[in-house]
């Protein structure tokens, strides 16, 4: 199953702020740049032209070996043939979360948005792929924002992959990498550049660097190890110099199986018990 990986960068295309760009355009852009994720948030245009859009940045994005995010929408998304969907809180009124997963089907990614501490721990136990949180700084899109001062707190609450969104830029960018922050989505930030190519490379090498600077404290096998760059179980294994196909790995008390390590990535305090077995198996 497709997943939201750690230290993505997402970009939520909206024409509404893209100063005379459209959408496809940006995002042709943004691709260039590095981008990982691109979300489609309209909220103005004729289905019909919003249906036409969706199907060519799908296939945009497919090509490119983007994820392709369609906001509000789970029928939108599986007639643009989209990999997943994004909900807010007033769009769960209307689609479930289990109503939008019957919809999607089971391969595919659903996130949701959350305002608080409180949502975010309620997303945990729901049928997402990722949890959106914020707005973190002042943004045109909302009447209010939570600031930088619980960034910590929701990377500990959160137990899926965790996107930073609301206002941010490269003038604020650093100060949430330093409290954690992993994945960052951006809308302003980056369609309204001059050069949307390069303020999308720009926000993703700041995210690689912050990824090779971060240093973290791990349980392998019952004692303390300090681990120097975020890695994903995968990476972990082969940095030991074992032989994945020989390895059973335990993440957290659960058996994590080996088609899906690449897709968890370690954080601070995790436990971790190894197992390998001599001769493959």
């Amino acid at each position: 199953m497709l997943k939201v990986k750690d230290y993505s960068l997402y970009l939520v295309i909206s024409e509404e702020y893209a100063l005379g760009k459209d959408a496809v355009e940006i995002a042709e852009l943004a691709i260039a740049g590095g981008v990982d994720i691109i979300q489609l948030r309209e909220k103005n245009k004729h289905r019909d032209k919003l249906i036409k859009l969706a199907v060519e940045l799908s296939r945009i994005c497919k090509a490119n070996s983007v994820t392709f995010i369609v906001n509000d929408d789970p029928l939108l998304a599986k007639e643009a043939d989209a990999d997943g969907v994004h909900l807010g809180q007033e769009d769960v009124k209307k689609y479930s979360i289990s109503a939008t997963r019957e919809i999607i089907g089971k391969n595919k990614v659903i996130g949701v948005s959350t305002h608080s501490l409180v949502e975010l721990e309620k997303a945990n136990s729901e049928d997402v792929d990722y949890i959106a949180y914020g707005p973190i700084y002042p943004t045109k899109t909302k009447d209010y924002f939570l600031g930088a001062g619980d960034i910590k707190a929701a990377l500990s609450v959160a137990k899926k992959p965790l996107v930073f969104i609301g206002g941010i830029n490269l003038t604020n960018l650093d100060e949430i990498l330093a409290e954690g922050a992993r994945n960052i989505a951006v809308i302003r930030g980056i369609i309204q550049a001059a050069d949307i190519s390069a303020m999308a490379r720009n926000f993703k090498h700041r995210i690689m660097q912050a990824k090779k600077e971060t240093k973290m404290i791990i349980k392998i096998n019952g004692k303390d190890q300090v681990i120097e760059g975020s890695l994903n179980l995968l990476e972990l294994v082969i940095s030991k110099k074992l032989a994945p196909e020989s390895v059973v790995l335990e993440h957290n008390l659960s058996i994590v199986p080996k088609e899906e390590w690449e897709n968890v990535s370690l954080r601070e305090n995790d436990s971790l018990e190894i197992v390998s077995f001599m001769g493959g198996g």
